[in-house]
């Protein structure tokens, strides 16, 4: 079995896989008394129209992943909802390797296009949701699996 450790999510570090929309330490574009508005933190093209899903994963003991999907027609943007998640997610190649990233609310993942992933685990024990936002018929039509053996992640954060 494979071990590897969670890292926290940062848009260097992840770029080999997509993108991440994360509140910097930036002015925003337009701001008043009663709003704040950020824009242009993250990039997707989904060819057609798109649809909005939820996932709702639940803590195991064991933290392992043993399959990884990828999707050859568009990216998946994940959205946390209600608490902070860990996705693992695979370079191609001859000698794949599989890294694991931690993301929460307030902040956005855009897995790129042909990435191979995982669902995302749960950093909370009684678990969390995420918007998973891609190309309407993704999940009847374009999904392509492949078992990798067992992969265990430890959370850089402990689970709460």
């Amino acid at each position: 079995m494979t071990q590897i450790t969670s890292v926290p999510i940062n848009i260097e570090g992840f770029s080999a896989f997509g993108d991440v929309a994360l509140m910097l330490d930036e002015p925003p574009l337009a701001e008043t008394g009663e709003f704040s508005f950020w824009s242009d933190s993250a990039h997707y093209r989904i060819e057609g129209e798109t649809e909005i899903g939820f996932c709702t994963v639940y803590p195991h003991r064991a933290n392992t992943v043993t399959w990884m999907e990828r999707h050859e027609r568009t990216p998946e943007l994940l959205v946390p909802i209600d608490g902070r998640l860990v996705l693992p997610v695979m370079t191609d190649g001859d000698d794949p390797q599989v890294r694991a990233f931690e993301f929460g609310p307030g902040e956005a993942v855009v897995i790129g296009q042909n990435v191979w992933h995982s669902a995302c685990l749960p950093l909370r024990s009684e678990g969390a949701t995420y918007f998973v936002i891609f190309r309407r018929g993704t999940p009847a039509e374009d999904v392509t699996k492949t078992n990798i053996g067992t992969v265990r992640v430890e959370f850089s954060r402990e689970r709460g």
